[in-house]
């Protein structure tokens, strides 16, 4: 009995020692992650910062994706009096969004960060999951919701990109978090 009752303490002890270390281990790791700078540990800076609000890493989105869309049309948004400067990509929806202007249609508030409009017709859509989303975004959800962010989130739903609102804290400001009347017009070169 004394020979069964020391073999479990031992093993017991044995397996406290093992669990300590393995956290010793995996603490060490984690310090060592925080004081050096690696691509791993930006990534999951910038992905904090994304959540928290518009990064200078969201900015660069954008002008990486304006850049591979090396033309964009310009667009005026009005809201009450405000005015304010947006640009569009230039991509099949929007020739078929450009079509429709000039426009004024009411836009209903979502969950306090984005506006939104049905279409009665459907446009044609280039669709994908942009994970994260600025504010100052303009999306196409489905084939005919027009989406105006004034929030930065993230989402695993797929949009086609329209184009982006240039004062995004002004917008913000300005679009409130209840239902607006919005008009869109081309910038007249």
């Amino acid at each position: 009995m004394k020979k069964m009752l020391l073999i479990l303490f031992m093993f017991t002890i044995s397996f406290g020692l093992i669990a300590c270390s393995t956290s010793e281990t995996n603490e060490r790791e984690e310090m060592k992650a925080e004081e050096m700078p690696n691509s791993e540990n930006k990534q999951e800076s910038e992905e904090m910062n994304v959540e928290g609000g518009p990064s200078s890493e969201n900015n660069q989105e954008r002008d990486e994706a304006e850049m591979s869309s090396p033309q964009t049309i310009g667009l005026n948004i009005t809201i009450g009096d405000e005015v304010f400067s947006a640009r569009l990509y230039d991509n099949q929806t929007t020739r078929a969004l450009i079509e429709k202007l000039p426009l004024s249609i009411d836009m209903e508030d979502l969950h306090r960060n984005e506006k939104f409009y049905y279409f009665s017709e459907k446009l044609p859509t280039e669709s994908e999951m942009p994970g994260n989303i600025n504010a100052g975004d303009i999306m196409l959800y489905g084939d005919n919701c027009l989406v105006l962010f004034y929030e930065s989130i993230s989402s695993s739903f797929s949009y086609t990109r329209l184009g982006y609102i240039e004062d995004v804290d002004k917008f913000a400001q300005a679009v409130g978090d209840g239902d607006i009347r919005v008009s869109f017009d081309l910038v007249e070169d």
